[in-house]
């Protein structure tokens, strides 16, 4: 049965457009996959012999479901964290925006905007917000580098309500994250648009209607508010059929757990001071533009050890780059400058170098 996969390279000869013949060879493949993990576990003590059984349990756990009948069928939608290369597990599928998918992983940089000079890049998964990695990138920034994080420039992809309390509330000092709220599609019936009080537990729609809200708990467990707004006054609105999707209720608007540092930020969002910040970010674009440029969207190697490797290399590279441009500028000859940070354990330099005489 092995030698069926391992001595040829083919798909089946099945008819490829007749369903039935599809459904029939999956159900072999699956029956053939529990075979070898049968044989996987009578060798269990085989260290790559069990990884490469996780591997294939792993690949039937996302991809395949059973019918009413029992019979296996190539599950619907995507699995959360799904295997899409068996060369490759790390690999995941992530998105740029909704339009633009990809296949591999993603890196996340940091940079100092006075100097542009790259303090942190580490390959990381590419499922998920580019958010998530946020908190990360700050503790290893400070670690790593020696200088203390006051303030992060991000686009909207770091600005959730979770990293708006963990900056504010970060150990020894809070860090100010300048980062905008996304733009709803439709403003005047996104949930900004009501003014919700979050000392009279009150919500004020569009309108200028107003209710009370109620006492909730998130999927986590965490306190928040529900307001509905009646039936028949949203009936009345000129905003009913972009506003209301409930066929029976009005309009009900929920609070975040982290509601008030996302009002902040929206109102925040609006101001001079904020913008003019926020500008400075267009300077890491160049960077990673840079980064691109000597290779980080093309994976040379396999594993995270090597991936990161050259993560590091290329922005070590870059880094150097703007160093010779920023000593050019300022006139600083960086041989003299080289020789007078020389590491005691290199030892003095060598006048001249030669063979003993025999």
């Amino acid at each position: 049965m092995i030698a069926t996969y391992v001595e040829q390279n083919r798909k089946a000869e099945i008819d490829w457009s007749d369903p039935e013949q599809r459904v029939a060879q999956l159900k072999v493949l699956v029956q053939d996959a529990g075979t070898v993990l049968d044989m996987a576990a009578e060798n269990s003590e085989d260290a790559e012999l069990r990884t490469w059984a996780w591997l294939l349990t792993k690949i039937l756990g996302d991809d395949i479901v059973d019918d009413d009948d029992g019979d296996p069928q190539i599950g619907e939608g995507t699995a959360p964290d799904r295997i899409i290369s068996v060369t490759d597990p790390d690999m995941r599928h992530g998105r740029k925006s909704r339009a633009h998918r990809f296949d591999g992983f993603k890196v996340s940089v940091s940079s100092e905007p006075t100097s542009d000079l790259i303090l942190d890049i580490v390959d990381v998964t590419a499922r998920g917000s580019d958010g998530q990695h946020l908190m990360a990138m700050v503790r290893r920034t400070e670690a790593e580098s020696g200088v203390t994080v006051e303030r992060v420039l991000g686009d909207g992809a770091y600005g959730s309500g979770a990293n708006l309390e963990a900056c504010a509330e970060y150990p020894d000092h809070p860090i100010d994250l300048v980062t905008p709220r996304r733009r709803p599609a439709d403003p005047e019936v996104h949930k900004s648009a009501f003014q919700i009080d979050l000392q009279e537990w009150t919500a004020t729609c569009a309108e200028g209607h107003t209710v009370f809200g109620r006492d909730r708990r998130d999927r986590r467990g965490r306190p928040i508010l529900e307001f509905t707004f009646s039936r028949e006054t949203c009936e009345r609105c000129r905003l009913f059929d972009r506003c209301v999707r409930s066929k029976t209720k009005g309009r009900t608007v929920k609070t975040s757990a982290y509601e008030a540092y996302l009002q902040a930020q929206r109102q925040r969002q609006q101001t001079a001071e904020f913008q003019t910040l926020y500008r400075q970010r267009s300077r890491v674009e160049r960077i990673l533009a840079e980064l691109v440029y000597h290779g980080l969207c093309r994976t040379r190697y396999v594993g995270q050890s090597k991936r990161q490797l050259q993560r590091v290399w290329t922005g070590a590279a870059v880094n150097l780059k703007r160093l010779f441009r920023l000593a050019e500028a300022q006139k600083i000859d960086l041989r003299v400058a080289l020789r007078q940070v020389r590491p005691s354990w290199i030892g003095p330099p060598l006048a001249a170098c030669g063979s003993p005489a025999g």
